[in-house]
């Protein structure tokens, strides 16, 4: 199957500032892609580029196989969703949906026909003849998606179009966008900062840096799996401790810590003993247990610095070194009895924990 959006070594340049360097990426028909990443980092200008609003410095575009570096936004099968809306103040939300469609010269019995299709898909029949001012963050999101589906493009570019808004609305759309799109099975490309955002809603996620691609898989690889140290830290919280390979079998690698502590971890990638790197240990996967007399001087063991109480769980600090903090989330029954100062043993199981080499590119 041809693939819905190729990126091809794009770069783009803005005087001595590169803002992309070489990106790569294959976006598949159907599928939901997101492009993530800090601010600058160039997730909007590459979303620029594929709608033809920037041209890139090198490289190519093509859509459904259709090179279309060259092309302006009005002749590439592309529509875009901005960050506010920006529907027309003086046009009803009718006329809003269908302006695209009259500029195609489409008959008005089909305009109003596709109109009141896309009032019923974005949940807003009867709001028609409404006035944008009048309507609340929520449904201006989504006469701005029912307009830029309004003319079918085969791929709908999304800029951070929820940034406004409040965190439950934000949550309610990021369910109904997700669903808008099954429906369909239309390829959407969305930005965003927010790694949550990213993991609901997306088949695959390009994890941006430095305008390059640091990582493009499904939220489950990045998350489980990530290829750099960069890409763990950005993607949800993680603790992250400087390490030394002593020994390695089967997947499984012996480290050496600060403390001098040996710890175990899945490794993907072969190191040789004695190479520098990094554990990522998920909150999730640590466990807390109360001290006994019994712990192998290996062990690790530390002292609560922090317990913060999130509602449907709570998320301790314990310190196992001067400079070493791992995070632990519990339930709430684990954490009865947990308070600053107390003093825990910290573990995890071997596979739930990953070793990333310390240099591999971000």
């Amino acid at each position: 199957m041809i693939p819905a959006v190729e990126v091809l070594d794009v770069g783009k340049s803005f005087g001595p500032f590169v803002a992309l360097d070489s990106v790569n990426l294959v976006v598949h028909q159907n599928e939901f892609v997101s492009l993530l990443g800090a601010s600058g980092c160039g997730k909007t200008t590459l979303l620029r580029i594929i709608a033809g609003f920037e041209s890139p410095t090198r490289g190519q575009v093509k859509i459904a196989g259709e090179d279309v570096t060259a092309q302006p936004p009005h002749t590439r099968p592309t529509n875009i969703v901005f960050q506010r809306g920006a529907l027309f103040p003086h046009m009803s939300v009718r006329e809003n949906i269908g302006y695209s469609l009259k500029l195609r010269k489409w008959p008005k019995a089909r305009i109003d026909e596709q109109v009141d299709r896309m009032l019923a898909l974005v949940r807003l029949d009867g709001f028609g003849d409404r006035d944008p001012q009048k309507l609340s963050g929520g449904q201006v999101q989504r006469v701005a998606l029912a307009r830029a589906l309004a003319c079918e493009p085969r791929v709908l570019l999304l800029d951070e179009p929820m940034s406004a808004l409040d965190l439950k609305l934000r949550q309610q759309m990021q369910l109904e966008l997700r669903a808008l799109q099954r429906r369909l099975g239309a390829t959407f490309i969305f930005v965003t900062h927010d790694q949550t955002e990213a993991l609901v809603m997306s088949d695959r996620i390009a994890v941006m840096n430095g305008g390059r691609v640091a990582q493009f898989a499904t939220p489950r690889d990045i998350y489980r799996s990530p290829s750099s140290v960069f890409v763990s830290d950005f993607i949800g919280q993680t603790s992250l401790i400087p390490c030394e390979i002593v020994a390695a079998a089967n997947g499984i690698a012996a480290l050496r810590i600060a403390s001098g502590a040996i710890v175990q971890a899945s490794m993907a990638r072969g190191l040789p003993v004695g190479a520098k790197a990094v554990l990522s240990v998920r909150p999730e996967s640590v466990r807390l247990s109360a001290m006994t007399a019994t712990l192998p001087e290996a062990a690790l063991t530390g002292d609560i610095r922090d317990v913060i109480y999130l509602g449907p769980s709570t998320r301790v600090s314990v310190a196992i070194h001067p400079s070493l903090l791992v995070w632990a989330e519990l339930r709430d029954e684990e954490a009865v009895g947990l308070s600053p100062g107390v003093k825990v043993s910290v573990s995890w199981a071997p596979e739930a924990a990953l070793v990333i080499e310390e240099g591999a590119p971000s």
